[in-house]
C-alpha cells in the first residue's frame, strides 16, 4: 500500500508545472497549430500533443509508480492505488478561436475518488488548486487567494459555449424562473468549475456524454471549497482507472443548498 501523499509538495511541483509550461503559449498568433481531427470530430492541434508530452514526463518525476491516463494518450501502470488524470488542452475550441479561456487540467485520484485538482489558465497566469488536505486557492500574478462559499442569493447557472443542449436551456429556465435575477453564463472550457469556486455562479449542468479527463480537477478543486460533481442521476462519481470513462452527464454546485434545488427540481 502506498502511503498517503503530500498535497503541499505536490501541489508546489504541479505550479511548476504550470509555470514552464507557459512556454508553449508564448507568441501563440504565429503558433502553426497543424490541426486536425479525431475519431468524434473533437479538434486536435500540436499544443494538445506537445503539452502532453511535457506534463506526464513532469509528473512521472513526483512520483514514477501513480498510473497515468491522459485525453491524448492511453492509460498507463493502471494498478496503482494513485493515479494522475490529464487534460493537457481543455478547450480546445478555443484556443484555435484565439479565446483565452483554455485551461491545463491535472487531477491527482486515490481510490478512485479524486483528492487534488489543478487547473491553469495560461493567457491569464492564473492557477486554482484545491485538494482534501488543501484549501482551495486561486494564484495570479504570484498572489494567492483562498477561495470560500459566498452564499449566493442568486443562482447564476454556466452552461458550454459550444456543447449546449436544448435540455440544459430548458433546466435553466427552471433555475431563472426560482432564482430572480440570476443569469445564464456562456463559457467555454474547465474553466466554468473555477467560476463557481469564485462565487460567480452556483450551477453548471452538462446533459451529455464527457470523459474522465474533461472534469476530474474541477471536481477535487470544487470538492476541497464545499462543492460537488454528481451524474446526471445525482450520484457519486467514481473514477475506474481500468478504462477511459465515459460520464453520461452531471451537476456540478457549489454547496448543500444548491444540492437541494437539484434534488427538488429532479423530484
Amino acid at each position: 500500500m502506498i502511503r498517503k501523499v503530500n498535497q503541499i509538495y505536490i501541489s508546489e511541483r504541479i505550479i511548476k508545472i504550470f509555470k514552464s509550461a507557459k512556454k508553449f503559449f508564448v507568441n501563440l498568433d504565429s503558433i502553426d497549430l497543424k490541426v486536425s481531427y479525431k475519431n468524434d470530430d473533437s479538434p486536435l492541434t500540436i499544443l494538445d500533443t506537445e503539452v502532453d508530452q511535457f506534463i506526464r514526463k513532469e509528473l512521472k518525476k513526483i512520483n514514477q509508480d501513480f498510473a497515468l491516463i491522459s485525453e491524448e494518450n492511453s492509460q498507463q501502470q493502471a494498478n496503482s492505488e494513485y493515479a494522475w488524470i490529464i487534460d493537457p488542452i481543455d478547450g480546445t475550441k478555443e484556443l484555435i478561436n484565439g479565446s483565452d479561456e483554455f485551461t491545463l487540467n491535472i487531477a491527482l485520484i486515490n481510490n478512485q475518488k479524486p483528492i487534488l485538482g489543478a487547473i491553469y489558465q495560461p493567457m491569464k497566469d492564473c492557477i486554482f488548486l484545491g485538494g482534501t488536505d488543501l484549501p482551495p486557492k486561486k494564484i495570479i500574478n504570484e498572489k494567492t487567494e483562498l477561495l470560500s462559499n459566498k452564499n449566493n442569493q442568486i443562482c447564476n447557472v454556466l452552461i458550454s459555449k459550444s456543447h449546449s443542449s436544448e435540455e440544459e436551456i430548458n433546466f435553466c429556465g427552471k433555475v431563472m424562473s426560482n432564482f430572480k435575477g440570476s443569469k445564464v453564463i456562456r463559457m467555454g472550457s474547465s474553466i466554468k468549475f473555477c467560476r463557481i469556486c469564485e462565487g460567480i455562479a452556483d450551477l453548471y449542468p452538462r446533459f451529455g456524454d464527457i470523459y474522465s479527463w474533461d472534469i476530474a480537477a474541477g471536481h477535487a478543486i470544487l470538492k476541497a471549497f464545499g462543492g460537488d460533481i454528481l451524474d446526471s442521476d445525482l450520484r457519486e462519481i467514481s473514477y475506474d482507472m481500468k478504462e477511459k470513462q465515459l460520464i453520461k452527464g452531471f451537476f456540478a454546485f457549489s454547496n448543500k443548498k444548491r444540492l437541494d434545488f437539484l434534488k427538488k427540481i429532479d423530484s
